[in-house]
């Protein structure tokens, strides 16, 4: 009972194991994760060649049933038909070695590239908080300067509550509404 369940479990693991694969960045075999990685940047799609080696024995049965009603023989007959035209370059050592020098210079300025947007970012948002802080100052400045103590009865001809309430609803309208994200 022990050998079967480890039997069935091993038919299992072997059962679920991925087959191999190979990414085809245009004409060539990518050489690695980071060439195919480039060429799908470039150019959005990249091919996945499926490497199988009992691809040879199987048949299949659509193509057999297609041509039994065409000829309408019983003579079965096997016939490999390739998905694609193209031929898949096989690189040699130097061409390796100059693709892999090249992947490295690109990888070397995208990260330069990066490094360039943070610290523009990095100076922009400087900027911008010294545009705050300048502001702050100034608009400080401005409210110890403005701070005026003002009699509304003095400004109305009949000082009753109403008529105050009236005033200041007419003075909020024409006033903005104020800025709540700059602290003092």
């Amino acid at each position: 009972m022990k050998n079967l369940l480890i039997l069935t479990l091993f038919f299992f693991i072997i059962s679920c194991s991925k087959t191999k694969t190979v990414l085809i960045c245009g004409d060539h075999v990518c050489i690695n994760k980071n060439e195919a990685e480039q060429y799908f940047e470039e150019n959005l799609s990249i091919e996945v060649k499926i490497l199988d080696k009992d691809e040879k024995n199987k048949i299949d049965l659509v193509e057999l049933n297609l041509k039994l009603d065409e000829k309408e023989k019983r003579s079965v007959s096997i016939t490999k038909k390739k998905d694609t035209n193209n031929t898949i370059k096989i690189l040699s050592n130097d061409e390796i070695k100059r693709k892999k020098a090249e992947l490295k210079e690109k990888v070397r300025i995208n990260k330069l590239k990066v490094k360039k947007e943070k610290k523009d970012k990095f100076q922009v948002s400087k900027i911008k908080k010294k545009k705050i802080k300048n502001s702050i100052g100034v608009q400080k400045t401005k409210n110890k300067s403005q701070i005026q103590i003002v009699d509304v009865c003095v400004i109305l001809e009949k000082c009753n509550i109403d008529e105050i309430s009236k005033f200041l609803i007419e003075q909020g309208k024409k006033k903005g509404f104020p800025d709540i994200t700059l602290r003092e």
